[in-house]
């Protein structure tokens, strides 16, 4: 039976429900809405159940207009913040910036698609499957001072039972500055079974060196599996990493990677990559480590290759931010 082909044909268990919040316009008068400082919860259901379909309209400031180019980058709608709870823990499996969840980095991504995330003029669509056994509920923060006004649904099975096996979604999500290269870059770090099924990152720079990701692309990407002492995979090239060669040209996307923001000014130079990873998931059964690593690159001084003995030394501050989505055994992280 070649059940890829049938997938859609099979009559399987469960039933399909909807949340839908913060439009107070329409049927549901009473429903609440993101005004400043305020919290939404947008689904707060028992399981067993799995969350198939997060959309969620573009946020707009209220008695602002709808306009793309205007509401682009609106700061208030940055500061959304996302919490989720699994199986009513006390405190939140994943507690991030909302937009930045939705792959729309600091709420300026351009318009993308891909297979788990994508972004439509005035919408955002987030397709990784969200498991829960016992509950889950999702509350969304406005931490800004200004009132917002949109819309956002959640499809969700109710599922008679999960298998033995299925992981909960989880996030590693991290922002700094590094000194390159002589300073590593860690993006993400556990200790437990799990799989990571996308990730992005958004790195801003300013020198000269770094146009259209020069520089900044090169960092050999050291993955760590299960306790080994050198690099069980190793990337070489962030470029390559997410997709790309030869630096980066203009937005793109393949359905898998995409090029979300790729921004110059004078010197400053600001690039945003994304991977969803489907048939090429990371598995690991112990512990996953994961560096970004510019020692060994024709810029460092510290680099051991006599090819690069002639070549220009650099020292950059490099800002980031990253996030890896993996799934993961929940009673580990309790």
């Amino acid at each position: 039976m070649n059940e890829f082909l049938l997938r859609n044909a099979i009559l399987a268990e469960g039933q399909s429900r909807l949340c839908v919040s913060t439009w107070p316009y329409d049927k549901f008068p009473s429903a609440p809405e993101l005004n400043a400082g305020s919290r939404v919860t947008i689904i707060n259901v028992d399981g067993p159940g799995v969350i198939s379909n997060i959309h969620v309209s573009n946020y707009v400031v209220k008695g602002h207009k709808l306009d793309w180019v205007e509401n682009s980058g609106e700061t208030a709608v940055a500061e959304l913040q996302l919490r989720v709870w699994y199986d009513f823990e006390t405190e939140p499996s994943i507690d991030m910036p909302f937009m930045d969840f939705l792959c729309d980095i600091q709420y300026s991504s351009n318009i993308f698609n891909t297979i788990y995330f994508s972004k439509v003029k005035y919408s955002h669509n987030f397709r990784l499957a969200m498991p829960f056994r016992k509950h889950i509920k999702i509350e969304i923060e406005n931490t800004s001072e200004k009132d917002l006004v949109g819309y956002t649904e959640v499809q969700w099975e109710k599922l008679p039972q999960l298998p033995e096996n299925c992981g909960y979604l989880f996030v590693d999500y991290r922002k700094g500055s590094k000194k390159i290269p002589h300073e590593t870059i860690e993006i993400f770090n556990i200790n437990r079974p799990g799989a990571i099924v996308a990730q992005w990152i958004d790195m801003e720079a300013s020198d000269p060196a770094c146009k259209k990701g020069e520089v900044i692309c090169e960092a050999n990407n050291e993955i760590y599996l299960d306790g080994d002492g050198e690099p069980t995979m190793e990337y070489q090239g962030t470029e390559d990493y997410y997709g790309y060669s030869w630096g980066f040209h203009g937005m793109q996307s393949d359905h898998y990677a995409a090029i979300l923001n790729e921004d110059e000014a004078g010197d400053r130079i600001r690039i945003t990559l994304l991977r969803c990873r489907d048939t090429d998931k990371i598995r690991f059964q112990k512990s996953c480590r994961i560096v970004m690593d510019y020692t060994q690159e024709y810029f460092s001084e510290l680099s051991q290759n006599p090819r690069h003995k002639t070549r220009t030394k650099r020292n950059i501050e490099l800002q980031y931010r990253s996030c890896y989505y993996y799934y993961s055994n929940k009673e580990e992280t309790t």
